[in-house]
């Protein structure tokens, strides 16, 4: 998976690495990925509680929620990648649960109302492609822009 493979040789010094400007730290684009994810699979689409709201992940790993946390918020976050790292266990097994279960019918009947945040009514499919995958790929990116930043190689490939 991307994700894993592109936070797989962080230290904790790059993933708290304060980078210039505006941009986000590794430590809390990691976080984001796997929140965001687990709220799109659950609260989005089932209509469900978040992972990390029901098994507790937040106080078990004393970290605040980088859903839609603001610029201040997320330059401030501080998290080692494989702290999150049995979270992010959790929400893909969810997620391949959940994809697990689908029929091809289901990616072209079932519809996402993403009126609030502007992108109107869409299928499960393209919910899935360009907002769950999009936000992992975008972020994974980004990540593998600061490694570079930082003299790493970005992506593992």
């Amino acid at each position: 998976m991307w994700y894993e493979a592109t936070i797989a040789d962080v230290t904790a010094e790059q993933a708290n690495h304060l980078p210039p400007g505006v941009a986000h730290p590794i430590g809390e684009l990691a976080a984001h990925i796997l929140h965001t994810e687990d709220g799109m699979i659950n609260m989005v689409i089932l209509g469900k509680q978040m992972v990390w709201e029901r098994d507790g992940w937040g106080a078990k790993l004393g970290v605040p929620l980088m859903m839609d946390q603001d610029t201040a918020g997320a330059r401030a976050f501080k998290c080692h990648p494989q702290q999150l790292q049995e979270y992010a266990q959790a929400v893909f097994a969810g997620t391949a649960a959940f994809l697990d279960s689908l029929t091809p019918e289901d990616l072209d009947t079932n519809k996402v109302d993403m009126t609030a945040e502007g992108v109107g009514v869409i299928s499960l499919g393209n919910f899935l492609t360009q907002m769950l995958l999009g936000n992992n790929y975008a972020h994974t990116g980004e990540i593998s822009a600061l490694k570079g930043m930082l003299g790493r190689k970005g992506y593992p490939f």
